[in-house]
């Protein structure tokens, strides 16, 4: 050990020793040195332990509390003073600590059970740090405990049921934990407990029935686990229980009756749970209940509550249930004090507002997505102090009221998805001056935008799709300078973009499906937030401004279906954002970019229908994020670049109606994720890649019709077992249609015609319409022609065919040479017999044209004398004279005639 961290322990040594004598000569408290030590031991970030130094009055100490003499340190309070480290064994010496608060600091390291020794100890607070570890159950022997608080933490493992062994305990917090098991049934037996919140822990089991034993319990919080079984009817007889949170569980049955009994309740939150069947009318008697939320449940039936019984109710919540019916006029009368009423995701019906207009006090209602009807009543006016009004997913009629205009203190006004129609958007809604979300999208209202929208100076959300909304843009809309959501697509406005531009803090623009004109202002650069720019479907031309590039979190850039011309601007290759790239339908020229693989995070991209030319670049293979690819109609030409197999997440890949060559690159298999793949009307050749069978998750379509393509149909494609339409049409394929296409069960649309296909059509594939063969001369069977006999030979495969060939040819030149060898010796011997003949006959030989010219006597003419000479004559049994030699090979009569032709020519 160096010198350098010798110092330090040292110093340390020194600073106890002096406190030991100080403490020696009574100066200060004798727990003083084991303060000393516990700041040894902590990291003191914040300087809270700066005032504890060796021969100080350790009383006077920040955060230290001694006993009236003096003479014992009695608390300890360093709360929030910016503490690091492990909690200090050495605590658990001081003997006479009555309070430690080590809170909202940052200690790690595990709770010493030594602390389990402080048999003074009434107050103990470790909450909110990151201690790990268990709850030691040595604390259990802190009789004397009145507050235990050790939430906010990393604690884990189960609650120790020794806790229940103190007694004195008022106060258990073990709250935003990683706590499991169950809750012991043992803390029942704390008969002084006024709070127990075990909330955000992952405990499991039923609430324990003991836990009445707690009469005096007044927060029994538990929301935010795994709790199962039902809601125990004896929590009725907790008279003291003020607060019931047990949300966000898995509790199922019936709520109980018995809760209605627990006259002191304030607060009951029962939300997302599993319960089922009606709402108790007994609930009806909680009179001091300001809070009641049992939504995201199962419960059904009407509304049986009525707020003239829960006179201090002012919060209810029952949205996302199954509850049906209407909305009980008593729900909320006159003189009621209900502030916030939530009914939303139910099955109620009936007229929304009509039970309501009395409820002055109301100040956020919202009653979406269920089944009203009617008319917004103009008596909604009258609801003055409404801040949020949210009535959307209905089936609301009518206009909208003029009266709407009297809410000044609205500040949310939601009723898109309604059947609100023929009206204009009243011209008094720029009265509410505090609106800040306006949505009214997915209507049928008319006309233009009322010239008070300016007023709305304070609105941030502006959504009006799908409307038939028309005319210009107001000019004075660049006065909405908070504006940060603007919707106003699919409906029929005109003009230009600049009067949605006065906002910097635009996050999304959607002006799709208009008819908006010219050009798109450079100005839009200045909404550094925006993420979503959506103009497509509109009459937007001229070209793509560079200064888009400056948007660097442009998420989504929709310009489709515009006339924009020019090149894509390389400025777009600083959106690296960019999920969703639309351009197609313009007229953009150029070729593909190649700085598109830069842009890692494309999911979609889609340039079709464009003028682009030259190859698909291969850098395309780097934006392994990409699920879309679309490039048909254009003029690419070249090969698919075998890069595109890198895209590993890619569904949908269009190139369709280019000028594509050269072979399907194998690489493809890997794209695994494909359910559409299209590369039809190109001129692309070689064989179909057996690999294509591997797309295993290939169910929209598969099209290579219209191509070059030759060789067989690989069998492999039987594999795509969840595709629907196959298109082979318009190529040169040959050979059989592999039968274990027949196992393409999910397949309702085939095309192979217009090939060189032939044989039988496989017995599965007949209930297809003709249509799918056209073309296929040599294709027989359902649904085409029956097979004929002759067409039989015709289902062989190529290679079969090849192998009859070689068998004939192979069998055609067996036969071939025995005839000859069978010709050759009938002409040996036909031979033979005419030289007998002629020795015979010497005439007939002169006469036939054998004697030698000028009476000599040539080789030829040896040949046959020797020939007959080396012939005998034998008499058959008939008495005919036949050769001998013509019993002999022929070779081995031309043998003996050279030897004879050598006798005569020979000296001797």
């Amino acid at each position: 050990m160096g010198p350098a961290t010798q110092r330090p322990s040292f110093l340390l040594l020194l600073s106890v020793f002096c406190a030991v004598l100080t403490v020696a000569c009574g100066d200060v408290p004798a727990d003083a040195v084991l303060l000393l030590e516990i700041k040894a031991e902590l990291l003191d970030a914040g300087g809270a332990l700066r005032s504890w130094y060796p021969g100080g009055d350790a009383c006077r100490w920040n955060g230290v509390t001694c006993s009236d003499d003096g003479a014992r340190i009695v608390g300890l309070n360093l709360s929030s003073s910016g503490l690091l480290g492990s909690v200090p064994l050495v605590l658990g010496r001081l003997g006479s600590l009555e309070s430690l608060d080590l809170s909202s600091n940052s200690l790690i390291g595990k709770i010493p059970p030594e602390l389990g020794t402080l048999e003074n100890l009434t107050e103990l607070l470790l909450y909110s740090n990151s201690l790990s570890g268990g709850v030691p159950p040595e604390l259990g022997s802190l009789r004397k405990l009145r507050l235990l608080r050790l939430g906010d933490n990393m604690l884990s493992g189960e609650i120790p049921p020794q806790l229940g062994n103190c007694t004195e305990l008022e106060v258990l917090g073990l709250a935003f934990c990683r706590l499991n098991g169950s809750i012991p049934g043992g803390l029942g037996h704390l008969k002084r407990l006024r709070i127990l919140n075990v909330q955000r822990n992952t405990l499991g089991g039923a609430i324990p029935v003991e836990l009445a034993g707690c009469s005096e319990l007044q927060v029994l919080a538990a929301s935010d686990n795994l709790l199962i079984g039902g809601v125990p009817p004896v929590l009725g007889g907790m008279g003291a229980l003020q607060i019931l949170s047990l949300a966000n569980n898995s509790l199922s049955g019936a709520i109980p009756a018995e809760l209605g009994g627990v006259s002191s309740l304030a607060y009951l939150n029962l939300r997302g749970n599993m319960l089922r069947g009606p709402i108790s009318p007994e609930l009806n008697r909680l009179s001091r209940l300001g809070v009641l939320d049992l939504s995201e449940n199962d419960l059904s039936g009407r509304i049986t509550l009525s707020t003239t019984n829960l006179s201090s109710l002012q919060y209810l919540v029952l949205s996302n249930n199954s509850l049906t019916g209407g909305i009980p006029d008593d729900l909320c009368p006159t003189n009621s004090s209900l502030h916030n009423l939530y009914l939303a995701g139910n099955q109620l019906s009936g007229e929304a507002l009509t039970g309501l207009l009395n409820c002055t006090s109301l100040r956020s209602l919202d009653l979406s997505s269920n089944s009203f009807s009617g008319v917004i009543p103009s008596g909604v006016g009258g609801l003055g102090e409404l801040v949020d009004l949210v009535l959307h997913n209905n089936s609301l009629t009518g206009p909208l009221p003029p009266e709407i205009g009297n809410l000044s203190n609205l500040q949310t006004l939601s009723l898109f998805h309604n059947s609100l129609t023929e009206g204009l958007i009243p011209v008094s809604l720029g009265y509410c001056s505090k609106l800040q979300s306006l949505a009214l999208g997915d209507n049928r209202l008319r006309g233009p935008l009322p010239p008070t929208m300016d007023m709305l100076t304070e609105l941030r959300i502006l959504s009006l799709y799908n409307n038939s909304l028309e005319g210009p843009l107001p000019e004075t809309l660049v006065l909405l300078r908070n504006l940060t959501i603007v919707n106003l697509s699919h409906n029929r406005f005109t003009g230009g973009i600049p009067p949605l531009l006065g906002s910097s803090s635009l996050v999304l623009l959607d002006l799709t499906n208009n008819s908006i004109s010219g050009g798109i202002p450079a100005a839009v650069a200045r909404s550094r937030s925006l993420a979503r720019l959506r103009l497509g479907h509109n009459l937007l031309g001229g070209a793509i401004p560079p200064e888009l590039g400056q948007l660097v979190g442009l998420d989504f850039l929709d310009l489709s279906s515009n006339s924009f011309s020019g090149k894509i601007p390389s400025e777009l290759s600083g959106c690296k954002q960019l999920n969703h790239l639309l351009l197609h339908g313009n007229q953009f020229t150029g070729t593909v970019p190649s700085w598109l693989g830069s842009l890692r995070s494309l999911g979609e991209l889609d340039l079709s229908s464009n003028k682009l030319h030259g190859r698909i670049p291969v850098e395309l293979g780097s934006c392994s994020s990409l699920l879309k690819l679309s490039l048909h109609d254009n003029s690419l030409s070249g090969g698919i670049p075998p890069e595109i197999g890198n895209l590993a997440s890619l569904n949908i890949l269009n190139l369709q109606r280019n000028n594509l060559s050269g072979p399907i690159p194998s690489t493809i298999r890997h794209c695994n994720k494909l359910f559409d793949l299209r590369l039809s009307e190109n001129s692309l050749t070689g064989t179909i890649p057996p690999e294509l069978g591997q797309l295993t998750e290939l169910q929209v379509m598969l099209d290579l019709s219209r191509n070059q393509l030759s060789g067989e149909i690989p069998p492999s494609l039987g594999g795509l077992l969840k595709l629907e339409r196959l298109n082979l049409s318009f190529n040169r394929l040959q050979g059989q249609v592999p039968s274990s296409l027949g196992q393409l069960t999910s397949l309702h649309r085939l095309n192979l015609s217009y090939n060189f296909l032939q044989g039988e059509v496989p017995a599965t594939l007949s209930g297809f319409p003709v249509a799918s063969f056209l073309g296929d001369d040599k294709l027989c069977g359902p649904p085409l022609e029956a097979c004929s006999q002759s067409q039989a030979g015709k289902e062989l495969s190529n290679t079969a065919v090849a192998v009859i060939i070689v068998a004939i040819v192979f069998t055609s030149t067996v036969v071939c040479l025995v005839l000859l060898y069978i010709m050759l010796r009938i002409w040996c011997n036909w031979r033979e017999v005419a030289v007998s003949s002629s020795d015979s006959e010497g005439d007939e030989r002169r006469a036939g044209g054998w004697s030698c010219e000028d009476g000599k006597t040539s080789r030829s003419c040896d040949y046959w004398k020797v020939n007959s000479m080396s012939s005998t004559v034998v008499s058959s049994p008939r008495g005919k004279k036949q050769s001998q030699a013509a019993a002999a090979p022929c070779i081995f009569h031309l043998k003996m005639e050279q030897e004879g032709a050598l006798e005569k020519n020979s000296p001797v």
